[in-house]
């Protein structure tokens, strides 16, 4: 929590710190009972029964908000009805908690309404919810992640690798805890049993929040949101030759050395153009049959090669003036385009 607190107070990406905010605290609440349990505080203290602490169905919502304010450019609030299963439900433990009277009749209540009944529909839905979110998320990375092949030359940076890993770590916790659940209620496991599955649960979660403490470390470029257009679409003839456009905007960078220039991006390159986003990457697409990521960096590369066979600088200064961020990035994209890395490029060239 320090640590989305300091993110936020830098302003960086502060809605989908927020929602990650409410994912942390919703898992630290629904830890409660377990831990206290663990402690015994339920037989010093029975009338603990029903304290308001089940979240989980907060926590695909506040994943699915998180994923949407980290990639897109608009929030849609209708998603906030998400959490209506969470908040009723939430209320119905309060109002048990505090009306139903002392622990006998919490007790009784229980056996009688609330485990036959209520917790199974609670527990269902969680699932449901959950994977439904699961899916959001998993659908819009894959969106993003083209988007950003599209429409961005240092489009590694902007991937959120954490946020895969989120989906796969979650999908891991689902089904321990779905395993966890049906074994409990089996076996009519107490605390103590179940303690250590619960244990390994959390600590999974604080991996999933360190993951995305790590990615959410600079803005996030937004894509926009499902049946909105990213620019009009442009009004060309037919029979536009597409390979002759595309070879002429190279040319035009090339001449202008504008893929050296680190962060380049589409909507950049489309206004010195004088074009709209829609033609250009239209012309790299058809004319060239490269996304607008694989042709910058291709470029990028072709240069990286010159420098490498004709002088001594060093591999970050050579990353570095060709326009990538990092030696890794480039590494990769050097891997990519030449199936070989940027060492085994020069000692290659050195031996001839």
């Amino acid at each position: 929590m320090t640590a989305l607190i300091y993110l936020a107070r830098r302003g960086i990406e502060s809605r989908a710190i927020g929602w990650l905010a409410v994912f942390v605290i919703a898992a630290n609440v629904s830890a409660i009972p377990l831990l206290i349990g663990f402690a015994g505080a339920y037989d010093i203290w029975p009338g603990l029964t029903f304290l308001p602490a089940q979240t989980a169905l907060f926590f695909g919502p506040a994943i699915a908000l998180h994923a949407r304010a980290l990639m897109l450019d608009s929030a849609d609030r209708r998603l906030w009805w998400l959490f209506a299963p969470g908040i009723t439900y939430w209320l119905y433990q309060l109002w048990a908690f505090t009306m139903l009277g002392d622990y006998r009749q919490k007790w009784a209540f229980n056996n009688a309404v609330h485990e036959p009944y209520i917790l199974p529909v609670a527990i269902i839905g969680s699932w449901i919810l959950a994977a439904g979110c699961l899916i959001y998320v998993w659908r819009l990375r894959t969106r993003y992640l083209q988007w950003l092949k599209d429409h961005h030359s240092d489009d590694e940076r902007f991937s959120p690798v954490w946020l895969t890993h989120l989906v796969v770590l979650a999908a891991i916790v689902g089904v321990f805890w779905v395993i966890e659940s049906v074994l409990s209620r089996i076996l009519d496991a107490d605390y103590f049993d179940v303690f250590l599955w619960e244990f390994i649960a959390l600590f999974a979660i604080f991996v999933i929040v360190l993951e995305a403490l790590a990615g959410i470390d600079h803005p996030f470029p937004k894509m926009k949101s499902e049946g909105e257009s990213e620019d009009r679409k442009p009004s060309e003839p037919a029979a536009r030759d597409w390979v002759l456009e595309g070879t002429r905007l190279k040319a035009q960078v090339l001449e202008h050395k504008w893929h050296l220039e680190a962060g380049l991006s589409l909507q950049v390159l489309a206004r010195r153009f004088g074009m709209n986003q829609a033609y250009v990457s239209r012309a790299i697409n058809q004319g060239l049959e490269q996304n607008f990521s694989g042709f910058i960096n291709g470029l990028r590369i072709e240069h990286a090669k010159v420098l490498i066979e004709v002088g001594d600088k060093s591999m970050i200064e050579i990353a570095l003036s060709t326009g990538f961020g990092s030696k890794a990035s480039f590494n990769r994209a050097f891997k990519l385009q030449t199936g070989i890395s940027p060492s085994e490029y020069r000692a290659t060239r050195q031996a001839k």
